[in-house]
């Protein structure tokens, strides 16, 4: 699948971080239709609510909401694709409300193909 449809493709991410986040808004914002930025789970769901974004991205560990409890109150209010970003690779760091996982440090082309998958389901 081509990554053109990706322009056609609202992303929230989600991410504490400021490089991280930096880092990966700079690569997202060259793919995709818009980028929606929120640095913790509580900003993230304030957006979503106002701007029903076509995917969501998020890492887990952050401070005033994390990324499990985003991606549970996400799923109470829809069905958007829900990727979630972790440093740990372990079952404690499973969310079964989530669509798709991806491992820091992000890999562009894994991002890419993760979220093809999840908008093409």
């Amino acid at each position: 699948m081509s990554y053109e449809k990706l322009k056609e493709v609202t992303v929230l991410y989600v991410e504490d971080e400021d490089m991280m986040r930096d880092s990966v808004v700079t690569l997202l914002k060259r793919r995709f239709k818009q980028v929606l930025v929120a640095a913790n789970g509580l900003e993230a769901i304030d957006i979503y609510k106002v701007e029903h974004p076509d995917i969501v991205i998020t890492d887990l560990q952050m401070p005033v909401m994390d990324g499990m409890e985003l991606a549970r109150q996400i799923r109470a209010l829809g069905d958007t694709p829900i990727i979630v970003v972790s440093a740990f690779n372990d079952d404690s760091h499973q969310v079964p409300e989530a669509n798709g996982r991806l491992l820091k440090p992000i890999r562009k082309n894994d991002l890419f193909d993760i979220v093809l998958d999840c908008i093409s389901a």
